[in-house]
């Protein structure tokens, strides 16, 4: 087997991946994924609007000024109070029904309707255009019952400031381990956990579905009878894998500047993101972390392109390629589900165990090292199986691809290739 052919390959299959165009919208449409993954839900919590014109109608609970009040001091956005109305019960639906053509007019955005609650003394309704911004009914919501609060613990000696904190108050977590104390550590491992398993399994999947189709394609325009005539199958397979990690290597390092560069700069600038709470990104993604990530990821990506290679070395067609990728990402899918178990039950035997399995170890060996790092017997032993199970899945993609270059215009059947396996 000859190093330089097999560099040869590599570089052919690399620049052919980079100079795609597809490529290039895949590397710039992850990292957008992502940053509107974290951009969407901080938008999503904020109010959106300049001003809220409400009116308070009052049926009865003598408490229309001090709702007014807190309404007024709400600082998620402006609340401005256009009038109060103090009504009978019993001309609540002509007061209703006037209230509702003027709001249809945009003479005011809503009103709030205070009644009297025999279980919690004021009971709240919001009557608006559009009731849909959650932010704002919470906004709203906590204000009354701020004062049906105050009602109740009034002449009681109680604070209604300290039973309102004790209500809301959450408990801190501190995550011990060998380096120290870190005080909400396992919301930083959860995240970034997440993050980084999202980037391997994308980046994984995809590699593998273009190194797949790369080789059908090669396979139906008869193009890689002419390559096999200069070098041997297995020689082009280890070029062609070699070139495919090369291209998803350079992608990961655009996705990770880019990701600095949004999460210092862009972010902040929007008042989003972790660095705008306050958080390093330093302290968020640990060099221990990013070290391991790149030995799974390196062969994770090396385990699955080859296992997508062999497959496709037994298709004719984009077709059958189609129609047999789905049981190869089926292990993946499963590993990333079972990362969300592994992330809040890192100890568990079931954890451990699905850890040293070769087709999991990088996504939930992740997991585990980044939620309770386990022993270093334990990772490396998981990375010791990975390789192992790439070899293996490498030397089965080599004896599969030259005997499928003998069936060419035939697919060979599961019977027929395991046949060659255990003859092999």
């Amino acid at each position: 087997m000859s190093g330089t052919q097999i560099l040869n390959i590599a570089r052919r299959e690399f620049l052919a991946r980079v100079r795609n165009k597809w490529f290039i919208v895949s590397t710039l449409m992850v990292p957008a994924f992502m940053a509107l993954s974290v951009a969407i839900p901080q938008m999503l919590q904020r109010a959106d609007i300049d001003e809220l014109r409400l009116e308070i109608v009052d049926t009865g609970t003598g408490e229309s000024t001090r709702v007014a009040e807190r309404l007024a001091a709400i600082d998620a956005f402006k609340v401005t109070i256009v009038d109060r109305l103090s009504i009978d019960a019993d001309a609540l639906d002509a007061t209703r029904e006037t209230l509702r053509g003027e709001i249809i007019d945009d003479q005011f955005d809503g009103y709030v309707l205070l009644e009297p609650d025999e279980d919690l003394g004021i009971r709240g309704r919001y009557f608006a255009r559009e009731t849909g911004n959650i932010l704002i009914v919470q906004a709203l919501e906590s204000a009354i019952r701020r004062v049906a609060l105050e009602d109740y613990l009034a002449g009681s000696g109680l604070e209604s400031d300290r039973v309102n904190a004790l209500v809301n108050w959450d408990l801190d977590t501190v995550t011990l381990s060998a380096e120290g104390e870190e005080q909400g550590g396992f919301q930083r491992a959860y995240f970034s956990t997440f993050i980084l398993a999202m980037i391997l399994y994308m980046t994984v999947l995809m590699g593998g579905q273009q190194m797949g189709l790369s080789i059908v394609e090669e396979k139906a325009t008869r193009l890689i009878e002419l390559i096999l005539g200069a070098v041997t199958a297995t020689e082009f397979m280890a070029g062609k894998i070699a070139g495919v990690l090369a291209a998803g290597l350079v992608q990961l390092g655009i996705w990770i500047g880019l990701a600095f560069v949004i999460t210092l700069y862009v972010l902040p600038a929007m008042a989003m993101g972790a660095a705008a709470q306050g958080v390093d990104l330093l302290e968020f993604l640990d060099p221990g972390l990013l070290f391991y990530f790149a030995i799974l990821y390196l062969l994770g990506y090396l385990f699955y392109s080859t296992l997508y290679a062999a497959a496709a070395s037994t298709c004719t067609s984009t077709e059958e390629f189609g129609q047999i990728a789905f049981p190869l990402v089926m292990p993946m899918i499963l590993s990333l589900m079972f990362t969300f178990y592994a992330i809040t039950n890192p100890a568990s035997t079931l954890t451990r165990i699905m850890s040293l399995i070769p087709p999991m170890t990088p996504l939930v060996m992740l997991a585990r090292i980044n939620v309770l790092r386990p022993p270093l017997w334990e990772i490396w032993l998981g990375i010791g199986l990975l390789m192992l199970g790439s070899a293996v899945v490498v030397w089965a993609a080599g004896k599969i691809f030259r005997f499928s270059l003998l069936m060419q215009g035939k697919r060979p059947s599961f019977g027929a290739v395991w046949r060659l396996m255990r003859a092999a």
